[in-house]
């Protein structure tokens, strides 16, 4: 492999996280073509923003949240349910938290790359999602943590003005940073809001392509968001929807089990399922529960 921008980041994992890279690297040399679409700009954009120690930093921040994963993992299997700690300290602990989010950030966009079950998700947001919007399509991220998304669908698609959300301020920050350095900040902004908020708007304006990638697990209450998403889809619209199955985290507070959940609530909020990917990566024999990474494309019913 050229030292191109996967290869950055793979040898920062073989340097700060040797015990993860193998595994990314199998992943990334078994879908290059899409990883490299994600991982090159990326990489440009990290480089151009924060220099040469930012693939070290991601990686630290990569196994760090490998870790967390595992641990909680290992907490689920024997309690037999999420045990997240309570929203307060999410939002303090966590999503304010410059110290805590950052490193998160990084390694929220690098598993969509390294984990066999999220590398689907490229795919599907690119071909399915992406190339499929009408020209000149305005898209909203909501929960844009890193605004990778965003910034993506800019580089794909040049006719797309997209805005992007998030109620941390710490990734906001990382955000803007990324932005600036992309050369699309004439058609992609970023701002700390909340993500529901759009439901107190409904009569206001409406999108082609919404962007809702990992966010559901992370509420309350998920049904909300899929109304807000109904309210502010327009007719002709696209929706990119994800969400973890049986995959606690400290910040994942609503348990999914089935595929069925999410979709039904979409259902009932007014959408249509058109596209649907559900990928356990490996699974473990003997485990309780199976960890999934669910993918879907949804649409104005």
């Amino acid at each position: 492999m050229k030292n191109d921008g996967a290869e950055m980041f793979l040898q920062a994992l073989e340097r700060k996280a040797k015990m993860m890279a193998p595994g990314a690297r199998a992943n990334v040399e078994a879908n290059q073509e899409l990883c490299s679409w994600l991982l090159d700009p990326l990489a440009r954009w990290a480089l151009a923003a924060y220099g040469e120690e930012v693939f070290d930093f991601a990686a630290r921040g990569y196994a760090q949240y490998c870790f967390g994963v595992a641990k909680s993992q290992k907490v689920y299997e024997s309690v037999g349910a999420y045990s997240p700690e309570s929203m307060p300290e999410i939002m303090d602990a966590v999503y304010a938290n410059e110290g805590e989010m950052v490193p998160y950030m990084w390694a929220a966009i690098l598993i969509y790359a390294f984990w066999p079950s999220m590398v689907g998700h490229i795919a599907m947001f690119r071909d399915d999602f992406l190339r499929r919007l009408p020209p000149g399509a305005s898209v909203m991220e909501l929960a844009c943590g890193h605004g990778v998304l965003s910034l993506l669908a800019a580089e794909e698609r040049p006719d797309l003005r997209i805005e992007g959300a998030d109620i941390s301020a710490p990734a906001i920050a990382v955000a803007n940073r990324l932005l600036a350095v992309s050369g699309h900040s004439d058609r992609v902004s970023f701002s700390v809001s909340d993500a529901l908020s759009v439901d107190k708007s409904a009569g206001e304006r409406r999108y082609q392509g919404i962007i809702s990638a990992m966010l559901a697990e992370h509420l309350p209450d998920p049904a909300p968001l899929l109304r807000a998403i109904s309210a502010k889809l327009a007719p002709n619209g696209l929706v990119f929807f994800s969400t973890a199955l049986e995959s606690p985290q400290r910040d994942h507070v609503f348990e999914f089990n089935w595929e069925s959940e999410p979709l039904q609530m979409a259902e009932t909020a007014g959408l249509r399922v058109t596209r649907l990917l559900s990928d356990a990566g490996t699974f473990v024999p003997g485990a309780r529960f199976v960890p999934r990474a669910m993918g879907t494309i949804l649409c104005a019913r």
